[in-house]
């Protein structure tokens, strides 16, 4: 798909640049009237063309009166290299803030609640639509930068996030334990898992206390060098794995447990989002 065409600056908002200094170049704008305006365009446009061949990749536009666009671009995920083929003509739900991202095997995504805080994901931009879906160039917010960088040796970090793990969701083992599958994938084989984190959104109460694991079936603890983490409370908790890192021979299906006072069947509530870090070998 070709790239989007960005829609112009306006007439008097392109004269009012008239003798001012560029701040992104540091180069001059031709003063109206000069003679041989083209040689200080030119040597704008110059410096210009050479930034741009980087800072339009997955740049987000505004390419109609309510539309963005998205130039094309390379990102990875973890160790591999996702292409976007860019596109235009993208729609906004009007009188929001619209939040446009790429999910991590690079599908375009808008919604009005942010961006995700536990699945792997590019941000893109912002963009904030008025009560009929329009919007600015100054309503735009660049957010690509918080994607640039990632820590060296560290790239082939992955993480594998379950769906919202509820406490109706949970099988009572009909003793003080409940357990629940992920839904959502596997670790993959020849993997090491890293560690988890939980996002405990309502506390699993109705008991004394809740505590939770991270494992497999045959093995509640398998990835919790921490096993003593509660989900009592609203809270964020989390822990390495096993013997600082687990070995993952085959695709694996994570557990992941809680652990009640006395019965599981105690338990009357609770909410929380399970995330799983781990490296794909090569």
């Amino acid at each position: 798909m070709a790239n989007p065409t960005e829609t112009a600056l306006g007439t008097s908002a392109a004269a009012a640049l008239s003798g001012t200094t560029d701040s992104g170049t540091g180069t001059a704008f031709c003063t109206i009237g000069q003679a041989e305006y083209y040689t200080s365009d030119f040597r704008k446009e110059a410096i210009n063309n050479r930034i741009l061949g980087c800072v339009n990749r997955l740049r987000v536009v505004k390419d109609g009166d309510a539309t963005f666009g998205v130039w094309s671009g390379v990102f990875m995920d973890g160790s591999t290299a996702q292409t976007y083929a860019g596109s235009s003509g993208n729609s906004l739900t009007a009188g929001s803030t619209n939040y446009i991202y790429l999910t991590a095997s690079g599908a375009l995504t808008v919604n009005t609640t942010g961006f995700p805080t536990g699945a792997a994901h590019v941000p893109l931009a912002a963009i904030v639509a008025d009560a009929s879906g329009e919007f600015d160039f100054s309503d735009i917010t660049d957010f690509r930068a918080r994607a640039m960088f990632s820590l060296a040796g560290n790239v082939a970090t992955r993480k594998l996030v379950s769906q919202t793990l509820d406490f109706g969701d949970f099988t009572d083992n009909g003793d003080a334990t409940g357990y629940i599958d992920f839904t959502t994938g596997t670790i993959p084989a020849a993997s090491i898992v890293v560690g988890w984190k939980a996002v405990v959104a309502t506390g699993f109460t109705g008991d004394t206390t809740a505590v939770i694991e991270v494992g497999k079936s045959g093995d509640s603890d398998a990835y919790s060098a921490d096993a003593t983490q509660s989900v009592l409370a609203a809270a964020t908790v989390g822990s390495a794995a096993k013997e600082a890192m687990a070995f993952v021979a085959a695709a694996t299906t994570p557990r992941v447990t809680v652990t009640g006072a006395a019965d599981f069947g105690s338990i009357s509530s609770g909410s929380m989002t399970v995330t799983l870090y781990y490296k794909q070998l090569d």
